[in-house]
């Protein structure tokens, strides 16, 4: 079964600060609400050049805890659905199912959920990320209304760049046009660097325009990028851009990773990876975290290049080194990294720090170091569990999650060491497991659809 705790540190804490969200359907059936047409994908750009009116696309998926709260609260809301049935033509696509994989891919979505403004052509006039509740939801669409209004859409712009128009106004306009729209260009960024001197790279809008743009750590604007974030940092007035940069730099981070394919293109990434640590830590970036970062993202490429020689080798050695790593030094190193984050904190607007979710995130920080781990364990356990076959590596693996559960008992990392155990023949003692999985699952409110399977197929 996968858990949201055999994701990176990251993405279970974004997760996290959703958790409570267990049930919700999806709304379209309510009338009050916003009216959802259905059909094919086809269907309703037909459907909406009938209508003379954009359309607003939800996409999401069925594990996005953001987007269950945005369609519980915000899709059956009456001012929502009279604003929306009024200037929009309404549809959702599920990311990962049918038609909605090549919507996804054709707009380069990358995060859910993610709400689409388009056109009856089908250019995009607005993209929104995420969910901030009912008001923001209202100002993205009634920023939408504006936008499907402008004389001057994406594809002329596009048009141009493709028909030469290299001119550095214009490239700096037609960056930002794609910074705002989520659809980075990074042909259009390499061009505008060579047009623009490098010390004019670093200012505040030309930051904004080429943070939209960059897809790769191996930019000249990365480098330029990290030392603009390095001098903005405990800057407060600088705060939303830091963010934008590290978000922008991180990503491009994560995308090298995916597509990595060659060992020379994974030490460039770690090295990139290493000198974006060393320059917007807060404090000094010690040889062992960066070792532990690097051997993170080497096991990850060589899982996915399925080199399970390498991969076996190393996480054998990382596996025996989180072992060895006391539960008080944890503790000593959950402290610190909670003043880091109570000190980084400061810089941000006192609305997000008494939010709910930055409280629930807060907390969560308390022992992120521990979490972290238990993270690391498991998440080597389960990648085990999934690949290998041998008893020997089997048991190794249920050493790792073992551990993981003397530091945090929760139910995904339960249901590994029970997956483990059944993996092993050892039913009577993976029920036993999976049962208190089970329990702690329902406890707090989780779809427990996967436990029960799991704990039905030990049972037989």
């Amino acid at each position: 079964m996968q858990s949201p705790l055999r994701l990176r540190p990251m993405q279970l804490a974004l997760l996290l600060a959703f958790s409570f969200v267990t049930f919700i359907a999806r709304a379209g059936d309510d009338p009050v609400g916003i009216r959802f047409f259905t059909g094919s994908w086809k269907e309703v750009l037909a459907e909406a050049k009938k209508q003379n009116k954009p359309i607003f696309v939800d996409i999401y998926t069925t594990w996005c805890g953001p987007c269950k709260l945005m369609a519980k609260q915000a899709f059956p809301d009456k001012t929502v659905g009279d604003l929306f049935n009024a200037n929009f033509v309404s549809y959702q696509i599920d990311a990962e199912k049918g038609e909605g994989i090549a919507v996804a891919k054709q707009y380069t979505i990358t995060a859910y959920p993610t709400s689409l403004f388009v056109s009856a052509d089908g250019s995009l006039i607005q993209r929104t990320i995420g969910y901030s509740g009912i008001k923001g939801f209202l100002d993205e669409a009634n920023k939408a209304v504006e936008a499907a209004k402008d004389p001057k859409p994406i594809t002329v712009w596009d048009k141009e760049f493709v028909d030469g128009n290299h001119d550095a106004t214009f490239l700096k306009g037609y960056l930002a046009k794609r910074a705002k729209l989520g659809m980075p260009n990074a042909d259009a960024l390499e061009t505008y660097l060579t047009v623009v001197p490098e010390t004019e790279w670093v200012t505040p809008d030309n930051v904004d325009a080429i943070s939209g743009n960059l897809t790769t750590s191996n930019s000249r604007a990365f480098d330029a990028l990290l030392k603009a974030a390095k001098d903005m940092r405990g800057n407060s007035g600088q705060a939303k851009r830091l963010q934008t940069v590290m978000q922008a730099t991180g990503t491009a981070l994560q995308r090298d990773e995916r597509q990595a394919k060659t060992e020379a293109e994974l030490d460039q990434l770690i090295n990139n990876r290493q000198n974006m640590n060393a320059m917007l830590s807060i404090k000094p970036v010690s040889d062992l975290d960066q070792k532990s970062m690097a051997n993170d993202i080497r096991a990850s490429f060589y899982k996915r290049t399925k080199n399970m020689v390498r991969y076996r080798e190393l996480t054998t050695k990382m596996g025996n080194e989180l072992l060895a790593i006391s539960p008080d030094s944890l503790r000593a190193k959950d402290a610190a990294s909670y003043q880091r984050f109570v000190d980084q904190s400061k810089l941000m607007p006192d609305s997000v720090r008494s939010s709910a979710n930055f409280l629930r995130f807060a907390a969560n920080m308390k022992m992120v170091e521990t979490q972290q781990m238990a993270n690391k364990l498991n998440s080597l356990a389960w990648t085990y569990f999934e690949t290998m076959t041998d008893p020997s590596d089997l048991n190794k693996a249920l050493a790792w999650s073992g551990r993981s559960l003397e530091l945090e008992r929760n139910p995904a990392l339960l249901d590994t060491y029970a997956q483990l155990l059944g993996k092993l023949g050892r039913k009577k003692e993976a029920i036993q497991y999976e049962e208190e999985a089970l329990a702690k699952a329902k406890t707090a409110g989780e779809d427990v659809a996967d436990y029960e399977k799991a704990l039905a197929s030990f049972k037989k």
